[in-house]
């Protein structure tokens, strides 16, 4: 039986449910994703398993959501799909979660004992970010022919067949 995800929730208690949890949220709602997409239109959609672990609270799924940012070669949209598995441990506070195995990765809960399901994700969606996004077919990404203006200066040095580095042979670099 598949259930929705509460906007706020307790993980020990959905951990005690063995439940398959959906959810789906709006990128807009990520604020700090926004910074590296072009537009923020579109969802993220997540399904997950609550379980305990050795008295460890654990949430585990699959993360979907399509970002639509810059093509770092053309600097036209470029469409990033993400479908990746994930697989987190809930820490009451900042020093269990330093304590944790270096193979857990851990989310914080607040003084309540309680996550927003927007916290929960915002990081996880961040580290699949692309570097360096850009088109992976070389037909749809073609670079645009740039101009940044005429070069001022002596003209004729380029017309005459002049080197770039001609000028700095007469330097006279002696102490």
């Amino acid at each position: 039986m598949v259930k929705p995800t509460p906007s706020r929730f307790n993980p020990d208690l959905l951990a005690r449910d063995p439940a398959l949890y959906r959810v789906s949220l709006p990128l807009q709602q990520f604020k700090r994703l926004q910074e590296f997409l072009l537009d923020a239109t579109g969802n993220m959609t997540a399904e997950l398993r609550f379980s305990i672990r050795q008295k460890t609270p654990m949430v585990a799924g699959r993360l979907k959501a399509t970002y639509v940012m810059q093509c770092q070669r053309c600097l036209e949209p470029v469409k990033y799909q993400l479908d990746e598995p994930f697989e987190l441990a809930f820490a009451k506070d900042e020093i269990l979660a330093r304590e944790m195995p270096d193979a857990l990765d851990p989310v914080v809960l607040d003084d309540t004992g309680q996550i927003h399901v927007v916290d929960l994700f915002e990081d996880e969606l961040i580290l699949h970010v692309p570097t360096v996004p850009r088109h992976t077919d070389s037909d749809t990404c073609v670079m645009q022919q740039q101009s940044f203006g005429e070069v001022e200066g002596d003209e004729s040095a380029t017309s005459t067949g002049r080197k770039a580095f001609d000028v700095l042979k007469n330097l006279d670099l002696q102490n």
